[in-house]
């Protein structure tokens, strides 16, 4: 009989341990997911709140799990952004990020990202080049503000630095730099 007790006792303790060894920043603990193959395990030992020089002083997204515009993770391949990329509510520490300065990109209808950081246009969003013609072909008027017709083809057309401004995980504003 001790010994049924002493099995389901270690079996418990072994699932409990294996739950508490999830991947994240140590912050929190819960459920880990299986660990993809290659990966190292991570230490159950106790975390202190002050950070050593093993610890990170800041956290960041699990690795292998891009953002989403719900600024969780996803493990489906096409639903997410790509690897490495964030929502703008999704950065580091869960600052919403207000303005982003980079290189335009195209990532599927109505989605974009300029550096690192994933946006949406809409409707609202108010578009401002430098210099050239509107991505609808018009030329613009004296403070070159354009609307967003065309806008899609203008990016993937040629390379286009842009600091963009947010509201959630929309851009409010897009202005073009030389």
């Amino acid at each position: 009989m001790r010994k049924i007790v002493v099995g389901g006792m270690v079996a418990a303790l072994a699932l409990g341990l294996t739950a508490c060894g999830g991947i994240g920043d140590g912050k929190t603990a819960g459920v880990a997911p299986s660990s993809p193959v290659g990966s190292t395990p991570t230490s159950s030992a106790p975390t202190s709140s002050a950070p050593t020089s093993s610890s990170p002083t800041h956290s960041a997204p699990a690795q292998g799990k891009p953002s989403t515009p719900g600024g969780g993770t996803s493990n489906s391949g096409g639903s997410g952004a790509p690897a490495g990329l964030r929502t703008p509510l999704s950065r580091a520490g869960n600052q919403v990020i207000k303005s982003k300065w980079g290189r335009l990109r195209y990532l599927a209808p109505g989605k974009f990202a300029v550096g690192n950081v994933v946006f949406f246009i809409a409707n609202a969003t108010t578009l401002y080049v430098a210099g050239g013609p509107c991505p609808d072909g018009s030329t613009p008027p004296g403070v070159s503000k354009c609307n967003m017709d065309g806008f899609e083809g203008w990016v993937q057309a040629a390379p286009h630095n842009a600091n963009v401004r947010f509201a959630g995980q929309g851009a409010t504003v897009i202005t073009e730099t030389q």
